[in-house]
């Protein structure tokens, strides 16, 4: 019975969509070094409006009290490759949003944001993600 509970916890663990860095093989590790993933705000819809060279906000709750700090990347595109990534930044804890230069965007394209939350253990949270296509107005 044991043996099935851990396959089972791998198994999710390894087919999470949004699964980010390291799978700890402990399911006590497991279970007490999880760190929440990180509630985002907003560009959290199909379109994001970008306005006269006005850089895109991104935001997200900051509400976990032992966080030191968050991995924001953004993609082009819908797949989180390293081949689309064309922005990472390491984030301060207290930070609850980012700007991004209006620049950055092409009308009409879609980009996908990713944000990982980093406990002061070190753990990382799965990553929280969302996908959007930029209209400019």
């Amino acid at each position: 019975m044991k043996k099935i509970a851990i396959l089972i916890v791998l198994f999710f663990a390894f087919s999470a969509p949004c699964a980010a860095g390291s799978v700890s093989f402990s399911l006590n590790e497991w279970a007490y070094n999880s760190v929440p993933g990180p509630r985002l705000r907003h560009p959290i819809y199909e379109t994001a409006a970008i306005s006269n060279g006005q850089p895109l906000e991104f935001s997200w709750w900051n509400d976990f009290t032992s966080t030191s700090g968050y991995i924001f990347k953004l993609y082009k595109g819908y797949n989180m490759y390293a081949d689309n990534l064309i922005l990472k930044e390491n984030l301060p804890a207290d930070a609850g949003s980012f700007k991004v230069k209006a620049g950055l965007f092409e009308d009409g394209k879609v980009y996908t944001w990713s944000l990982v939350r980093i406990s002061f253990s070190g753990y990382k949270s799965d990553r929280s993600c969302n996908s959007f296509r930029v209209i400019r107005k």
